[in-house]
């Protein structure tokens, strides 16, 4: 009986950590990432590179919440600072995730996705590169630019293009130590992504970055 309780417990802990927490309306709550484990910086540094060719196998939660968490995350939850930099502390960047059942948005806060739409919209994550349209994960980058002057915007483009750079590639670091594969793009269908997404005039997409796991 010990032994079977035991086994119970061990399924249910394996669960968990493959099945995302669906909260109200669809939202997923991503479990706490476990610092201290997995691959050496440089280690990740020497393997990183740009794959373009994905299995069909599933991420699993734990996948997601690192590489959510790489991507946006808090890591200094008593001054809300986050894992990357931004410009005078200002976290305009937001990251969008498109998925087979639905468009996301990543709150850091919480550390959970927020569910925008339900649906299969994996097609608006290109408008001419079909390993994009059909990869388990698309993270869209979008700035909210609050109706800056032009002069302002012009100024903001560039610490916005360095920040959008340094998330995506602590991203592109959690991907090779988790053994999955990456590619950073600036192919965004963004007319029908917009419109999926809901976005407003005061958003741009800056980049985006497709990841699954490899062949």
């Amino acid at each position: 009986m010990k032994r079977l309780c035991k086994m119970l417990a061990a399924a249910a802990l394996a669960l968990t950590l493959t099945v995302p927490t669906v909260e109200a309306a669809g939202d997923i709550r991503l479990p706490t990432v476990e610092i201290g484990k997995g691959m050496s910086v440089m280690k990740a540094l020497d393997g990183r590179r740009s794959t373009r060719e994905y299995s069909d196998k599933a991420l699993t939660v734990k996948q997601l919440s690192k590489i959510f968490w790489a991507a946006n995350g808090i890591n200094r939850p008593d001054k809300g600072g986050r894992v990357n930099p931004a410009a005078h502390g200002k976290y305009v960047i937001d990251v969008y995730a498109i998925m087979s059942d639905g468009i996301y948005l990543y709150e850091p806060t919480d550390h959970k996705l927020v569910l925008i739409v339900e649906g299969d919209y994996r097609s608006t994550a290109s408008d001419r590169q079909e390993f994009a349209r059909t990869a388990p994960l698309n993270l869209v980058y979008v700035e909210r630019t609050d109706g800056k002057s032009a002069h302002d915007a012009t100024k903001a483009a560039r610490y916005v293009g360095v920040a959008a750079g340094t998330m995506a590639q602590s991203v592109a670091l959690v991907l090779e130590a988790e053994g999955l594969g990456g590619c950073v793009r600036g192919s965004v269908d963004e007319e029908q992504f917009r419109r999926a997404a809901g976005l407003s005039d005061d958003q741009e997409i800056i980049l985006a970055q497709t990841i699954g796991a490899l062949k």
